[in-house]
């Protein structure tokens, strides 16, 4: 199993309250957001793990040596997460693989889920958190339908946890739509574009319910006000 972790983006939201520093690297409780999804990761048995760099890659580099490995996407500022996922191209194609936002926290269960999920390709959701503004996912037949923020929340029935799981034999489908999404424009997009691909050839993608399990995205001073109160 290898881990693939997304960090590349500025987090221009967050910036009057963090100002240069990588998301990932925010500390909660004295520990960066980073250093806790690695640490997990390795405890849990994570082979290997990679960081999607961009913004400050040189931060990232230094602070963790050789103890991962690295792709740089040198258009982080004019394109999203699924370019960056393209530059891991090689890294990801011979094992099983996790893939992980870096402004994450969780509880071990959440990422626990994903790892043994037995599915081609699996999203992470979260029932309760039906939220506008985010990645939802409306579910039909046992598997997910569609994901994406033009979802309205009536439709919806989940929001995306930011966790992926792919099986090695699920990769190469989900590279062609990634790269096929590209092609059709969509370099602002997340690589979720390619997971909607997936789904619209008929591939099954699988949600792992973690209702009730504690985690946080930080996007917006106020989750990171809130995750330095709730989780320190």
């Amino acid at each position: 199993m290898k881990a693939l972790i997304l960090v590349a983006g500025h987090g221009a939201r967050l910036v009057p309250a963090i100002g240069e520093t990588p998301k990932a690297l925010l500390e909660i409780g004295g520990r960066s957001l980073l250093d806790r999804q690695i640490d997990l990761m390795t405890e849990l048995g994570v082979e290997r793990i990679c960081l999607a760099t961009g913004y400050h890659h040189e931060a990232f580099a230094s602070r963790y040596g050789d103890r991962v490995d690295y792709r740089y996407n040198p258009f982080y500022r004019e394109s999203n997460n699924i370019i960056s996922f393209l530059f891991a191209r090689d890294w990801v194609m011979d094992s099983d693989l996790v893939v992980c936002y870096g402004d994450l926290l969780y509880q071990p269960e959440v990422l626990e889920a994903a790892l043994w999920s037995p599915a081609e390709s699996a999203l992470v959701i979260d029932r309760g958190r039906v939220e506008e503004g985010h990645a939802l996912i409306s579910l039909k037949g046992g598997n997910v339908a569609e994901i994406g923020r033009s979802i309205p929340v009536t439709s919806a029935d989940a929001r995306f946890v930011g966790i992926a799981k792919f099986a090695q034999r699920g990769i190469s489908p989900l590279m062609q739509a990634i790269e096929a999404a590209v092609r059709a424009g969509k370099l602002g997009d997340y690589y979720l574009a390619g997971v909607e691909r997936l789904i619209q050839e008929g591939h099954a993608v699988s949600p792992v319910d973690v209702t009730g399990c504690p985690w946080t995205e930080i996007d917006y001073p106020e989750d990171l006000d809130a995750a330095r109160r709730d989780w320190a």
